[in-house]
């Protein structure tokens, strides 16, 4: 009996012994697969509640001028951001309330929405550009705000003293219906965009790639920095651009529009590079970080002086005189009338019955085209549309770029109008206008309507013999050139009557004359049923050593073109062969 109970005890000790084998045995095992074979599968899934994905913004590139000076530059600012599903009830709303200046109630119903979202393993923004004191006393604070981050972004800033706000544009935020019609460009919410100007036509060549980081949250949502093993997608900053815009000329233009409406533009004839662009009144983009307020810029929008109006490539005004010169071409091209034939002008034009007066109403006596162009006589040329054909005027006023627009790289640019046949009939009727209407749209007025970057080109194609390009902003790329074929008497003649318009006895645009530069140009008054009519003066300079600026000039309600557009535009030419003329080589 001795034996057979020690022999069953022996057996059960080795079963025992069996099970605590496998046991461990299988311990050993799982611990070994977890370890060895499934490590990398469970460090995955518990990084994904230690570990938050944080996108990184890039900086936009750097706009520069013509010399590289920036005009557009960045510089770092913080968003206060948390990541929801981290945040605890332990959160400390009351705290951040006072710090930050959102109200509690805010900050709770904000937070609440974020973790109902799809995005609430992500950064969602609680309050944007957050300064370097303000983020020191949240960090000193950390443990009270879990799953609080912190992402650092470049904005906007202007380093230049040239405003060049409708040139340079700015960025708004990027609307959920942007996102949708733009799929391919991969924004994400609470991205910027340029919204309008330079910003707007080259966002692909602005806007950087985003970058990625990985930080370590502990399991009371607090952030812990870096993730030292992470692999991290560093940004790409935007594409830097030069543009063709002289800083200091720029500056002296818009000082010259200080009170003043209207526009001014400069240009080389040679090349259609833009050296200038002033829309006056504009408005101030440098007390701005990042995107524009919504309410800033509604209070614009409605402001009744339209500082937002882009009025060398949006306001479309009467071309006034001129307008003269390409009838002047029409009649020399097509040997209308003998150049040198006396007109007489006794200060009226009988039409129908009905006078049409010339701006000076005691008239010019006997004149010639030439000297009707250099007093511009409103009289001449009603006598000269007479003997031309009415398709053939508006064919040759395109040929100038009117009535189109440029191509100039900005957007929203007008075409202005240039009235035929067809689109008459269609505004009176076929029996509600006559011949008369032809005598105002000789002139530059009427239904007539052109832009500024409009009457600046159709002076390039004089200055260079109908040899020149569309009006750009960046340097060195590819711009589309504009060719127009008269003869050689046709552009001698234009380029004579615009030097005695300005260098002549009694030439209206005597006020452009300066001493170190050759000035042609010609003066206009627009006509304004609203108010005072408007000044307009275009033309060129060139200097001593052959380098050449023309410009367009319009005073909204400055009067006499021979007055303060033509002053505006002497000072201009001055400052552009004294100053810089070496510079645009």
């Amino acid at each position: 009996m001795q034996l057979q109970s020690t022999a069953g005890l022996s057996r059960r000790k080795n079963i025992i012994i069996a099970i605590a084998y496998i046991i461990i045995t299988t311990i050993l095992f799982r611990f070994a697969n977890l370890q060895l074979i499934e490590h990398k599968t469970f460090v995955t899934k518990s990084g994904n509640n230690s570990i938050r994905k944080i996108p990184l913004v890039a900086p936009r590139g750097i706009v520069y001028d013509r010399s590289n000076n920036p005009l557009v530059d960045n510089q770092p600012v913080y968003d206060l951001s948390v990541i929801p599903y981290d945040v605890s009830e332990k959160f400390n709303y009351s705290l951040l309330s006072s710090i930050i200046k959102i109200s509690e109630n805010e900050l709770e119903n904000s937070i609440s929405i974020m973790k109902q979202s799809f995005n609430r393993f992500r950064p969602n923004i609680l309050k944007r550009h957050v300064d370097f004191e303000t983020r020191s006393i949240l960090e000193e604070n950390k443990l009270e705000f879990s799953g609080m981050i912190f992402s650092e972004n470049p904005a906007r800033t202007y380093p230049s003293d040239a405003n060049l706000t409708h040139t340079l544009g700015y960025l708004r935020t990027v609307t959920e219906q942007e996102m949708k019609n733009h799929p391919e460009k991969k924004y994400r919410l609470g991205d910027v965009s340029g919204f309008s100007g330079l910003e707007k036509i080259y966002e692909d060549t602005l806007r950087g790639i985003d970058g990625v980081e990985f930080r370590l949250v502990d399991i009371f949502g607090v952030d812990h920095g870096l993730h030292p093993d992470s692999r991290a997608y560093p940004l790409v900053p935007g594409n830097s651009l030069t543009i063709t815009i002289d800083e200091s000329l720029q500056i002296y233009a818009e000082s010259k529009m200080d009170t003043l409406k209207g526009a001014i533009i400069c240009t080389n004839p040679k090349t259609g590079e833009v050296l200038t662009f002033v829309s006056a009144p504009d408005y101030d983009l440098s007390p701005f970080v990042g995107p524009i307020p919504h309410n800033i810029w509604n209070g614009w929008n409605n402001d009744t002086d339209k500082p937002l109006l882009n009025r060398v490539i949006q306001g479309v005004y009467p071309p006034a005189s001129p307008f003269k010169l390409i009838a002047t071409a029409l009649a020399l091209e097509n040997n209308i009338i003998d150049p040198y034939e006396k007109i007489n002008c006794s200060g009226s034009f009988i039409l129908g019955g009905r006078p049409f007066h010339c701006w000076n109403i005691y008239g010019h006596g006997d004149l010639n085209m030439k000297e009707a162009i250099k007093h511009s006589c409103n009289v001449y040329f009603y006598t000269l549309i007479q003997k031309m054909k009415f398709k053939d005027w508006a064919k040759i006023v395109e040929s100038f770029g009117f009535g189109s627009k440029t191509g100039i790289d900005l957007p929203n640019e007008k075409s202005g109008l240039v009235p035929n046949k067809e689109y008459m009939n269609k505004k009176y009727g076929r029996y509600g206008w006559a011949t008369g209407n032809l005598l105002t749209f000789v002139i530059g007025q009427g239904d007539v309507l052109a832009t500024p970057v409009q009457v600046v080109n159709m002076m390039n194609i004089i200055a260079t013999r109908g040899n020149t390009f569309q009006p750009h902003f960046k340097k060195d790329g590819l711009v589309k050139p504009i060719s127009l074929s008269f003869k050689n008497r046709t552009w001698n003649f234009l380029q004579d009557a615009t030097w005695q318009v300005v260098n002549g006895k009694n030439g209206t645009g005597k006020g452009a004359l300066i001493d170190d530069g050759v000035v042609r140009g010609k003066t206009g008054t627009g006509q304004n049923p609203h108010g005072e009519d408007h000044s307009w003066f275009t033309g060129y300079v060139t200097s001593k050593g052959g380098h050449q600026m023309s410009i367009a000039v319009i005073i909204e309600n400055g009067g006499k073109g021979s007055g303060i557009a033509t002053s505006i535009s002497r000072d201009l030419f001055a400052y552009f062969v004294n100053q810089i003329e070496g510079t645009h080589d």
